[in-house]
């Protein structure tokens, strides 16, 4: 081996080739071949490696895709679970939605033609309410013609009577001035014969006899000793003029009382066998209503044989339903003022243990002062102090307070439920709820709809109302916390509020009684048999009918 070939390669390799006697050219192509195998096996190994690894990667996105769906499988199902839960909720409450509808009548599937009725009767009414008041003036005009050709004839038939009686009492007198004369000259000899007895009979007679004789031979009879009635409960005693309402109870007449021609308003009821108990009680609350300025003030209770007659102050500005009919809805301003006034009237009425139950806008009438006046306690209840309930379906058709549509046991929040309703309506010259359908239906408007609030109330308004409609009648305001402490009356002096020193909104005008034609009435005639109410006919000390 030459010292190159030496060089070339390690000592190791040089002893090895050596000893097996190789030479280095052979040793070269060794260990090329060697590292070509080595290179190739580290190819084969990394090949391999790869391999392993592609197929460790593959398997590794194979279970995870695998696990992607069985994953997706699982929430594909879940969601086809709930989709299916949900399908059947909805296909149960579907079912009671059809249920309710046709337990319902099939009001709710026609809330859209229902709306549309009530504008259209809203419309209706206007109509009816400006045709009725031009009825009513040509009704009025004829029945002051009827009136006062029924008077003519009265008074001449009157006339002609008292020339009968006239004719028949001279007649009688003719007679008896004759028989008496008669008498006399027998008396006269009689008296020559028996001075003595006759004297003893002439003080015997004149103890027994009940009439005496007068110069000239007529005849004064003694006066009977009559129970006269006073003035005031006395139908005749009262002009009738015109009609202010008429129902079933029976009609509101305007009248004045002859002796000073003041103005009133008399309600005449039915007396029947049901209705005596609510024409007591409703004397009984008018009674109490004279320590209120805000209610109506009844002057004087009496009755005849069929009817019952109370005698109320006359409201000469209406009511304020036909105000909101005439303008629609009504300022802020004069909503406040009124409203607060029948806050004052119904704190009192509560702290008498008096529910309303038939508030409306045709329940509150103005005065001639401007002043409000809640009036018709026909259905009022007494007694409902503390935790006291009552029960029963009272009140007006979109009015009522949803405790008395769902037939529970309510007590005096159902009064500033219809508050809110009053005042609703006064704002926007419509009620909340629809009022057409079946009780059930207005029970499912007031249970799941929510009224529309214009956006030109004030913002204390729009806060007040919600807490007035609030179905939780617990929570409701006016039973649950004080109403005059609301923002909505921050500007109101509730001092001078109820000794009426607040400027009114309007003052109307109270008409004369000798501008009204009679309207002719006739009544049972006044009995004191056992068909009369007891404790019922009255005068209040403080109404000054003398003057």
């Amino acid at each position: 081996m030459d010292l190159s070939e030496r060089r070339r390669c390690p000592a190791g390799q040089v002893v090895k080739s050596c000893i097996e006697g190789k030479t280095n050219k052979d040793w070269i192509k060794e260990s090329g071949e060697r590292k070509s195998d080595a290179a190739n096996d580290k190819k084969i190994c990394r090949n391999a490696q790869t391999s392993l690894d592609r197929s460790i990667k593959r398997r590794w996105r194979v279970e995870k895709q695998t696990e992607n769906k069985e994953k997706t499988i699982k929430r594909i199902k879940n969601e086809k679970r709930q989709i299916e839960k949900e399908s059947q909720a909805e296909k149960t409450s579907e079912d009671e939605k059809i249920k309710r509808r046709r337990f319902e009548g099939g009001d709710i599937e026609k809330e859209s033609q229902a709306e549309k009725k009530t504008n259209e009767d809203k419309m209706i009414k206007r109509r009816r309410f400006e045709e009725g008041e031009i009825e009513k003036k040509s009704q009025v005009e004829k029945k002051t013609s009827e009136g006062k050709s029924i008077k003519k004839r009265a008074v001449e038939e009157g006339q002609l009577q008292k020339e009968r009686q006239a004719k028949k009492k001279t007649s009688k007198l003719e007679r008896i001035k004759t028989s008496q004369v008669a008498k006399d000259d027998k008396k006269i000899k009689e008296d020559n014969s028996k001075e003595r007895n006759l004297e003893q009979n002439e003080g015997n007679s004149r103890r027994s006899r009940p009439e005496d004789l007068l110069e000239g031979g007529s005849i004064q009879k003694r006066p009977r000793l009559d129970i006269e009635r006073p003035a005031p409960l006395d139908s005749n005693n009262y002009k009738f003029h015109t009609v202010l309402g008429q129902g079933g109870f029976g009609q509101v007449m305007l009248a004045s009382f002859r002796p000073n021609k003041q103005l009133v308003a008399i309600k005449i009821l039915k007396k029947q066998k049901n209705d005596c108990y609510s024409i007591a009680k409703e004397a009984r609350v008018l009674k109490i209503s004279r320590e209120c300025a805000f209610l109506c003030q009844s002057h004087a209770t009496f009755q005849s044989e069929l009817e019952a007659f109370f005698v109320l102050e006359y409201a000469s500005g209406k009511s304020l339903w036909q105000m909101i009919m005439r303008e629609g809805g009504l300022p802020m301003s004069t909503i406040m003022f009124y409203t607060a006034e029948m806050v004052v009237a119904l704190q009192f009425l509560h702290s008498k243990g008096i529910i309303h139950r038939d508030l409306k806008p045709d329940n509150i009438l103005v005065d001639k002062d401007g002043h409000i006046k809640i009036c018709d306690f026909g259905i009022a209840e007494e007694n409902i102090f503390g935790q006291r309930k009552t029960y029963g379906l009272a009140g007006t058709p979109g009015y009522r307070a949803p405790e008395i549509l769902l037939k529970e046991d309510y007590n005096t929040a159902v009064d500033w439920w219809s508050f809110g309703v009053t005042m609703y309506e006064m704002a926007t010259g419509e009620l909340p709820y629809s009022t057409s359908g079946s009780i059930l239906r207005q029970r499912y408007m007031i249970l799941n709809k929510t009224p529309k609030y214009p956006c030109y109330m004030s913002e204390e308004m729009l806060d007040l109302l919600p807490k007035l409609l609030e179905i939780d009648n617990t929570k409701r305001i006016g039973q649950n916390g004080n109403i005059r402490e609301h923002p909505f009356y921050s500007t109101i002096n509730w001092d001078d509020l109820e000794n009426r020193r607040l400027k009114t909104p309007f003052q109307p005008e109270m008409p004369s009684a000798d501008d009204l034609d009679e309207y002719p009435l006739t009544f049972s005639p006044h009995s004191c048999d056992g068909k009369n109410l007891k404790d019922f006919s009255e005068v209040d000390p403080n109404w000054n009918w003398q003057e």
